[in-house]
């Protein structure tokens, strides 16, 4: 948790700078009183935001690089972050819990929206968990294991609300043992599992203290990778041990995403452009914000 823990402070830390350099310029300007300090905020958030965006920038434009390298047939570097591209096979593949389909990797989530008291709604998970068979991705330069438990963010969920779904629920609710995270000393734990975790097998079923039986009124997700589908993956890459392992920063978990290589890399093209127009969005606002309060001091008595 020391990545993630590190770049939380970070971002918080950046957001205060910002936010006390703005102050000190519109004070410089007028005291215009508490506005400023709203003013003041809101432009060192866009400005935060504005430098995460141009990050994701750089991160998309590399990991693009080093994907298009690999289909050129570059080797993955030994100790560094790499991209691999191919088919993905588990020797004994997983049946996913909602859908039934053949996997070698999912995750699942059954919830129930639940009315707050002071209005709106909100999702109670009943049941989840992740699961992960022993794997390896066919690329030009050879099979990469996969060791590391990947995150599946780029993984759209699909939600079921099939009988078919229903019915795989509840049989995968009655013959599965499932572990109760109700503090976070274990939900932190759990997590730690799951990010360390390097053998290339994994499995967590966790369940709510509220949890019941399954009805039909509840929320089914899944999200999968299919035995033998194609897939693009970005991990830490080892040569001794032949695969993608578990980076020390847990901040940069191995991700896996569908498609192939060409697929993917118009995919993270298009994450460029949607983060450019991030940073001019911030940008301009911030913009506006700076000319709104030197337009006021200029005009006001």
């Amino acid at each position: 948790m020391k990545g993630c823990a590190r770049s939380c402070i970070l971002l918080l830390l950046g957001w205060g700078a910002a936010a006390y350099a703005f102050y000190l310029y519109f004070v410089s300007l007028r005291d215009f009183g508490p506005p400023m300090y709203w003013a003041s905020a809101i432009a060192g958030l866009l400005v935060v935001g504005a430098i995460g965006y141009a990050l994701g920038i750089g991160t998309a434009h590399r990991e693009r690089k080093m994907l298009l390298d690999a289909v050129a047939g570059t080797p993955p570097e030994d100790g560094q972050w790499a991209a691999v591209s191919g088919t993905i096979q588990a020797t004994s593949p997983l049946t996913a819990p909602l859908t039934g389909a053949r996997a070698v990797l999912y995750e699942y989530r059954i919830s129930r929206m639940v009315r707050a008291r002071k209005g709106g709604s909100s999702e109670v998970v009943y049941y989840e968990g992740k699961a992960l068979a022993p794997s390896t991705i066919a690329t030009r330069q050879g099979s990469v294991r996969l060791l590391s438990v990947p995150a599946l963010t780029d993984i759209k969920a699909e939600p079921l609300s099939s009988p078919e779904a229903l019915k795989n629920a509840k049989q995968y609710v009655a013959r599965t043992s499932f572990a109760i995270y109700d503090t976070s000393e274990k939900r932190t734990g759990r997590l730690e599992e799951e990010w360390t975790d390097d053998d290339g097998q994994f499995r967590q079923d966790r369940r709510h203290l509220a949890a019941g039986e399954v009805t039909d009124d509840l929320h089914f997700q899944e999200k999968h990778v299919k035995q033998g589908e194609p897939v693009c993956a970005f991990g830490l890459y080892s040569r001794e041990r032949g695969g993608l392992i578990p980076h020390p920063n847990w901040a940069k978990q191995t991700r896996i995403v569908r498609g192939d290589a060409s697929t993917v890399a118009a995919g993270l093209r298009g994450r460029m452009i949607r983060y450019f127009i991030g940073v001019a969005v911030c940008s301009g606002l911030v913009y506006g914000i700076v000319r709104l309060y030197r337009y006021q001091t200029a005009t006001l008595p």
